[in-house]
């Protein structure tokens, strides 16, 4: 039986970096239900509070990760995927919850994540360890967000 490393359990966001296909979609896919299920629950300054936490402890898990698995942003870490969905959902907390607009987020974050435009391929390839596996993801997430605020403005008028 092998040994629990908490390094692990957490950049793999709770062993779902561990799927067999597409880690980082299933990541995304466990940020979008952690959002879907706590949104209404959360004000928005414990959602920032969580999204800090998470960052902070992304940071520091993943570099461990990336350490102990040998491998430059190894694909089972997937905390940055949650932070990265979190952020980009962020400004929800001013509409009333729509399951269209999380699941639109989702694929706005996992389009920008995949193709890295630049800037974010850049802070991909130019930074390290823990720091740069999360950094990447949050840029990616900043832009996902302004698209769907565009978005939400052009279906909602909001």
């Amino acid at each position: 039986m092998k040994k629990f490393n908490l390094s692990l359990f957490i950049s793999t966001f709770f062993y779902v970096g561990l799927f067999p296909y597409a880690p980082g979609t299933a990541g995304s896919i466990a940020g979008f239900i952690v959002y879907v299920l706590l949104m209404r629950l959360l004000n928005p300054y414990e959602y920032i509070i969580i999204c800090l936490f998470v960052f902070t402890a992304g940071v520091y898990y993943s570099s461990r990760a990336e350490k102990l698995l040998k491998v430059k942003d190894p694909p089972p870490v997937v905390i940055d995927e949650v932070l990265g969905y979190f952020i980009t959902m962020a400004g929800g907390f001013w509409l009333p919850f729509s399951i269209l607009y999380a699941f639109a987020g989702l694929l706005l974050f996992r389009v920008f994540d995949i193709l890295k435009p630049f800037p974010i391929r850049y802070v991909d390839e130019k930074m390290g360890s823990g720091l740069g596996i999360m950094l990447d993801d949050v840029v990616a997430a900043v832009f996902s967000a302004i698209i769907l605020r565009f978005i939400i403005i052009l279906t909602a008028g909001i």
